[in-house]
């Protein structure tokens, strides 16, 4: 289908959002989503680690020069992408109704967590997942760094 190139026609969770920069953070290993802490299977190598340090570096941009300047955290580098998709409703894509997305790593240079924000159905006007989704980001990974006790990489 011709909407699969802009990402319409396809379906993904958040959760497989999120394991897909785990593994651009984890320099193109695998990592299997798990509540349970303990010994796990070693993660396999499925990106050449280059080309997942420079998908990262690249969304690095998105943060600092793109339309996601929302999600910057001071002190630490942030990648991230958004994302804004019309909702499905009973006669096909609905207008007005959206859901925002960013989903990001911190920090990017040595990441120690990956998020992913979705808001349904954003309302006030604004409904951009750099606009509305990234800000969420922005609060709730910089109090997770702060609890954390994760150092700047800036």
């Amino acid at each position: 289908k011709t909407t699969m190139s802009y990402g319409y026609g396809l379906s993904i969770t958040p959760l497989q959002i999120a394991r897909a920069y785990c593994m651009l953070g984890n320099g193109g290993k695998l990592v299997t989503p798990t509540f349970v802490k303990g010994q796990h299977e070693p993660a396999p190598q499925v990106l050449d680690p280059k080309i997942a340090g420079e998908v990262v570096r690249m969304m690095e941009t998105v943060v600092t020069q793109g339309g996601a300047k929302g999600a910057a955290i001071l002190g630490y580098h942030v990648a991230g992408k958004t994302g804004t998709a019309r909702k499905v409703g009973p006669g096909g894509y609905e207008r007005g109704h959206y859901n925002a997305l960013f989903a990001g790593l911190v920090p990017a240079t040595r990441p120690r967590f990956a998020t992913v924000i979705v808001i349904n159905d954003p309302q006030a006007g604004k409904y951009y997942g750099g606009l509305v989704s990234a800000p969420v980001f922005h609060n709730v990974m910089d109090g997770a760094l702060r609890l954390m006790d994760v150092p700047p990489d800036d």
